[in-house]
C-alpha cells in the first residue's frame, strides 16, 4: 500500500470519528510517535465521553501506558477543550446502567475514577 493511500486511510478513519481503528493504521504504518500519541487522546475520549465505556476506557488507559491520574488529567483537559468549543453533547447526561441514574460526564468521570481498582477489564 502506497504512503499516500495509508494517510488517506487513516485521515478517513479519523474523519469518521472511529479514532481506536485509526491508532491501529497508525501504528501498523509506524506513524511518529506524536501523532500515534494525539490519536490514542481521541480515542480514550471516544471511549470515554461518547461511549461512557468504563472497562474500555480503563483497558485503553493501561494499554496505553496511562495511570488513573494521567488519564483524569486528560480527560479534564478535554472537558474544558469541548467547552471552550461549544460542544456540549458529550458532556450531558447520560443514562449510566451502573448507577441506574442520569450522570454528566464529569460525574461518569468521577465515578469511573473512584471504582478504578474495582474495574475488571479481562
Amino acid at each position: 500500500m502506497s504512503e499516500k493511500a495509508e494517510r488517506e486511510g487513516l485521515q478517513a478513519e479519523s474523519e469518521q470519528g472511529r479514532f481506536l481503528r485509526a491508532v491501529y493504521l497508525a501504528e501498523s504504518h509506524g506513524l511518529q510517535k506524536e501523532e500515534v500519541r494525539e490519536l490514542q487522546l481521541k480515542a480514550l475520549w471516544e471511549m470515554a465521553a461518547v461511549n461512557r465505556n468504563a472497562p474500555g476506557t480503563k483497558r485503553l488507559a493501561q494499554s496505553y501506558g496511562l495511570s488513573k491520574k494521567e488519564l483524569r488529567e486528560i480527560l479534564d483537559s478535554y472537558i474544558e477543550k469541548e467547552r471552550n468549543e461549544g460542544n456540549i453533547k458529550p458532556l450531558e447526561p447520560c443514562y449510566d446502567i451502573s448507577t441506574g441514574d442520569y450522570l454528566t460526564f464529569e460525574e461518569w468521570k468521577d465515578n469511573l475514577l473512584e471504582k478504578w481498582d474495582k474495574l475488571s477489564v479481562s
